[in-house]
């Protein structure tokens, strides 16, 4: 089966970790499930909709009992020092909305804050960019990507997907 992005990828273990994600859809519930099987110690939700926010905070403790604390989006967010894994999991940035960049405020950002994005088109984000210009460490939605077609792969043909062909093939199409 697929390996996991446990935070290989990344070269970072959740466990233990602060993590701040933005968004409170399908992508954040299954990335902050995870997150808190995997040990992280503090997952804070930040979402513009006060309901779909609310209502993952109380899954994760009520199913996982995870740490989690629920922030409303309403104006620019700031990340601040306590903060170990950033992770966009909107659609803020998706093509065709390419120029667009989630409201973050990244200035008062440990340097060893890893930033993640979701977005796997165009791998190279706003928020992506950002962060590698304060010389933060980051994880594009690329790999997301290539594992959930990895896994359909495997599970249509019973055979190991070819990750690396996968990878290339997607950085070769998004990059036109």
């Amino acid at each position: 089966m697929v390996a996991e992005l446990d935070g290989e990828a990344a070269g970072i273990d959740p466990r233990g970790k602060r993590v701040v994600v933005l968004g409170a859809g399908g992508a954040a519930r299954a990335i902050t499930v995870e997150l808190a099987l995997a040990g992280a110690a503090r997952l804070t939700i930040v979402n513009r909709s006060l309901e779909r926010g609310q209502t993952l905070v109380a899954h994760l403790k009520d199913r996982i009992s995870a740490d989690a604390a629920f922030e409303p989006w309403l104006k620019t967010y700031r990340v601040g020092d306590e903060v170990d894994i950033l992770v966009n999991a909107t659609s803020i940035g998706l093509y065709p909305d390419v120029e667009a960049l989630p409201d973050v405020d990244l200035t008062s950002v440990r340097s060893d804050l890893l930033v993640c994005d979701v977005v796997p088109n165009p791998p190279e984000t706003r928020l992506i960019k950002a962060a590698r210009a304060r010389g933060l460490k980051t994880l594009t939605g690329l790999p997301m990507l290539v594992y959930q077609g990895a896994i359909g792969f495997e599970m249509w043909t019973g055979q190991r997907a070819p990750e690396a062909v996968m990878t290339s093939a997607l950085e070769k199409a998004f990059s036109n």
